[in-house]
């Protein structure tokens, strides 16, 4: 199953030097990038300018995606959560044909040739 991830910090948690946000930080991007070489992580990165990070997570279940979420460094200190479970492209275009045959209608047959 594919999820978009997207988390955010947006304030440093109280009683945390910077220092220390920072070596957590430090810890999350590390699980990140391992997370990317095994293949759970297909794409994703920083949100420029923000406290954050957004990716496209490939999981076996939602149950899967909220303990790898609740196992991350940043985890206790995240003000926003949000996944978004998605369907692929060719999963997509399967329910718009669905629903013009339910329709009465005709899938378009120059967007399978494209």
């Amino acid at each position: 199953m594919l999820f978009l991830l997207k988390v955010e910090v947006e304030q440093l948690p109280s009683g945390m030097t910077g220092q220390d946000f920072l070596t957590v930080v430090q810890k999350e991007w590390t699980v990140f990038s391992r997370l990317e070489r095994k293949g759970r992580v297909l794409a994703g990165g920083k949100l420029v300018g923000r406290r954050g990070a957004a990716a496209i997570v490939n999981a076996e279940s939602q149950v899967d995606m909220e303990r790898m979420v609740a196992g991350l460094p940043l985890f206790p200190y995240f003000t926003k959560i949000e996944v978004t479970p998605l369907l692929s492209s060719e999963e997509a275009l399967a329910d718009v044909k669905k629903m013009l045959a339910l329709m009465g209608s005709k899938p378009d047959a120059t967007s399978e040739s494209e």
